[in-house]
């Protein structure tokens, strides 16, 4: 049987595929994040409403719901929206909601529920990667939500015993300036290193959306991009995800 509760379903207009959709499918999809997006679940001859409406905007535990003045007029996302938005009520899902060239101003009163929300807006200018950067730290907010160890300060006050120099270099990271992002960024990246190598590929195999967060932002940083505080926000997130995993399976399985 499928899992559904780490699958974002992508809601959408059509008309909208290729100028906005596809992008953020792309970001997503190099987050290692498991999308329910209509080109990769059906195919012709498939019900659509026992798979676009039953299952993926019915069963979903995240959805991405791009608003835009197509989306407003398109039934079958509209009929999605439904869906979601009772969902919503009942707390079974969490709602990502983009406005796509729409001013929040212009929203329909059926969909007025939706700017209660955090929302971001977008254009064929703004790029769709920092939409993705907030669609990942909530689903590796969501993960760590499991673990004992949440933050950097909990995992350097519980005194664990983890490999290497990484005791030293969380200690280090923690006393950097905030807004000095790239060198907290490098810090982090070194002590992900010594947790996946002491772990082996295993934690790689497990833990895909913190791996893979990991690799594209430690190459943007290379390329000397603007890192933001989202992005460092997920890093931390995904150290503080695969510590856990270090301290409660690698070690166990060397004892």
């Amino acid at each position: 049987m499928e899992n559904f509760s780490k699958k974002l379903f992508i809601c959408f207009s059509a008309k909208d595929r290729y100028d906005i959709v596809q992008p953020l499918v792309y970001h997503l999809k190099n987050y290692g994040i498991n999308v329910w997006y209509d080109r990769y679940e059906m195919v012709m001859g498939d019900n659509r409403i026992k798979k676009n409406l039953e299952e993926g905007a019915g069963k979903c535990r995240y959805a991405l719901i791009v608003l835009s003045k197509n989306t407003i007029k398109s039934a079958c996302a509209t009929e999605e929206i439904e869906i979601l938005k009772s969902r919503y009520a009942r707390s079974e899902v969490v709602i990502f909601p983009v406005l796509y060239e729409l001013n929040p101003s212009n929203i329909p009163p059926v969909f007025e529920w939706i700017r209660k929300l955090i929302f971001k807006e977008a254009d064929r200018t703004t790029g769709t990667l920092e939409i993705c950067n907030h669609i990942a730290c909530k689903i590796t907010q969501d993960m760590l939500s499991s673990y004992k160890y949440r933050t950097i300060k909990e995992i350097i006050n519980s005194n664990l015993h983890l490999p290497g120099s990484v005791d030293s270099l969380l200690n280090r990271y923690i006393q950097i300036d905030n807004a000095n992002l790239n060198s907290r960024v490098a810090l982090l990246y070194a002590t992900y290193i010594i947790i996946v190598e002491s772990c082996g590929l295993t934690a790689a195999q497990l833990y895909e959306v913190p791996i893979n967060a990991f690799e594209r932002l430690f190459t943007e940083t290379l390329l000397n991009l603007t890192v933001d505080y989202r992005e460092l926000w997920l890093l931390e997130n995904s150290l503080c995800i695969l510590i856990n995993y270090y301290f409660t399976s690698c070690t166990e399985s060397k004892i």
